[in-house]
């Protein structure tokens, strides 16, 4: 096992797109009358948005929703295949989220929802114009935490965070040292604690370095990425002892990958499809 960043991308099983289907909305009664109860009336109702959206935005590729499953891989012949799915207790994994993905006219993250271990889970998501303001987070249907996000001339400056356990609600505050965040060459640079702790971050929100230092044992831990420049994951190196490589080998007619193909220093990884549904 090769030692890593104890922030790590995880995998999580998936929940039907059906449970996901329909958006929160902040009318709760247009929400209620438009919630779908079979899969054909989860049909009806992403064609009824799709053409209330076309009338909104002029155009229909814009995207609605997108399921992502993972697979194991291996070789057969001469290809990669699907071979079940990953071993979850792996120390790191190159696999995005396993989940469903909702976004709104805007291109903004409205809703994710998927299972992780055995537990439903639901995020819902605010905005002011384009900035991310409330983050709700629910396991099997019931509120966990709501967390709003404060900011000051465009940067965050604190999370208020609500958190409900076992009846009771906890209020937590997370503040950002903004002497800890600098900026090189458009990229955003926070530190940690210690200067071998830091995530670097490009302009496009793409987390592009992560650095963690453990004085236990005076050991620094770094994780780098790379993005084509569609801002698609083409490699993930760690430590320079394993690297991670992304082929996307199936493009749909608007342009988006629904399959890729991951491979661990050339041998095959895993094995990445996306269903993406459009207004």
């Amino acid at each position: 096992m090769h030692r890593l960043l104890p922030i790590i991308i995880t995998c999580e099983i998936l929940i039907s797109a059906v449970s996901c289907t329909t958006r929160h909305n902040n009318d709760q009664a247009e929400q209620q009358a438009m919630q779908p109860t079979t899969a054909n009336d989860t049909v009806s109702l992403l064609s009824r948005q799709g053409k209330q959206r076309l009338l909104h935005n002029g155009t229909s590729d814009t995207i609605y929703e997108v399921v992502t499953q993972v697979f194991a891989a291996r070789m057969e012949g001469d290809s990669i295949v699907k071979a079940g799915k990953p071993d979850y207790e792996r120390e790191f994994s190159a696999f995005p989220n396993e989940d469903t993905c909702v976004y709104d006219t805007l291109g903004r993250v409205d809703m994710v929802c998927g299972i992780a271990d055995g537990i439903r889970y639901k995020y819902l998501y605010d905005y002011d114009n384009r900035q991310l303001s409330d983050e709700r987070y629910y396991q099997n249907g019931e509120l966990f935490y709501d967390r709003k996000f404060i900011y000051n001339r465009g940067q965050r400056i604190n999370t208020i965070e609500e958190l409900y356990i076992a009846g009771s609600k906890t209020i937590n505050e997370y503040p950002i040292d903004t002497s800890k965040i600098k900026f090189k060459n458009g990229n955003r640079i926070e530190f940690g604690d210690t200067p071998g702790d830091y995530t670097i971050t490009d302009p496009r929100g793409n987390v592009i370095k992560e650095s963690s230092y453990s004085e236990m044992d005076d050991y620094s831990s770094v994780i780098e990425y790379t993005y084509n420049d569609r801002g698609w994951r083409i490699s993930i190196n760690c430590e320079g002892e394993y690297l991670y490589t992304y082929d996307y080998t199936n493009i749909d007619a608007h342009g988006n990958w629904l399959k890729a193909v991951i491979r661990c220093n050339g041998n095959p990884y895993g094995i990445v499809e996306r269903t993406i549904t459009y207004y």
